[in-house]
């Protein structure tokens, strides 16, 4: 027998962007298309792979309303609980501060300020940084948050940093995104730089994208509800399809990002259960460690 190259995971974390949930008396995204059954068939698949933690990255309401907040906890919570998840909430662009804070996080009155949070997932620290700027598109971290991630990340977290934020710092693919990217990118890379944090989780464009910040890997997710179209060159159109959400691995040296696409498609290899695939690995002399 021999070991895989890796164990398996010693975390896995479900990152899902972008629900733009809306008002369900008034639920359709632009007047097309509703969000609600593409975050339940992504909410199904997550379950089977039983993560740790569920990390939202952002535009999680399209209308800021409280009641849209109060649906996704619906859609959201059983799930997390069945699977005793952690759910990490982060907000975006179109997410109101102050609905966002009371329904999603449970504090009290707004004080207006950015919604930084600290997250302990067994061991991991996941860190969410607050780059919206109300009212506008693109992102940007104030220097109160900078001060904030900097304290933070002076102190040890046993299994490392994750650093969630929306607008994710990469260039864009299409020339209309360059209104909303993130702003002040030169000082938030001061921050990070020798940080030792492991991954940046993102989204904001729509579409998934990697690269490299401060030297970080950035994994920026595509939508839960619609997607660029990359057909259209360095233009934009937004559709209907292609939706997914990342499943993220966490091992004890790298950090993995598998895109997941949402929706049921034809079968053209024979269906394996976890259990027959285990079986026929050792039938060819393969095992996979536990981390």
């Amino acid at each position: 027998m021999r070991a895989a190259a890796y164990p398996r995971p010693a975390l896995v974390l479900a990152h899902l962007s972008d629900t733009h949930l809306r008002h369900p008396d008034d639920p359709l995204v632009r007047g097309v298309l509703d969000p609600r059954p593409l975050l339940l068939r992504a909410l199904a698949a997550v379950e089977a792979h039983a993560p740790r933690a569920l990390v939202f990255t952002g535009d999680l309401s399209d209308d800021g309303t409280p009641e849209s907040y109060a649906e996704l906890r619906h859609l959201v919570l059983p799930v997390a609980e069945r699977l005793g998840a952690t759910v990490i909430w982060g907000n975006g662009n179109h997410d109101s501060r102050a609905a966002f804070r009371s329904v999603l996080l449970g504090l009290p009155e707004p004080d207006g300020g950015p919604l930084n949070q600290v997250h302990d997932v067994d061991g991991l620290r996941v860190l969410w940084l607050d780059t919206t700027v109300p009212g506008t598109d693109h992102g940007e971290v104030a220097p109160e948050s900078l001060e904030w991630l900097a304290a933070r990340l002076a102190e040890p977290a046993a299994r490392g940093t994750i650093l969630g934020m929306h607008h994710a710092p990469l260039p864009v693919v299409q020339d209309m995104a360059a209104s909303w990217e993130l702003h002040g990118q030169a000082e938030l890379a001061a921050v990070l730089a020798g940080s030792g944090v492991r991954a940046i989780l993102a989204g904001h464009y729509h579409q998934s994208g990697f690269g490299t910040f401060a030297g970080i890997p950035v994994h920026a997710a595509t939508s839960v509800c619609y997607t660029q179209d990359l057909a259209s060159g360095r233009g934009m159109r937004g559709q209907d399809g292609a939706q997914g959400w990342h499943l993220v691995g966490v091992h004890a040296h790298t950090v993995t990002s598998t895109v997941a696409a949402i929706g049921h498609f034809p079968t053209i290899m024979r269906t394996r259960s976890p259990e027959e695939s285990t079986a026929e690995l050792a039938t060819r002399g393969i095992v996979i460690a536990d981390p």
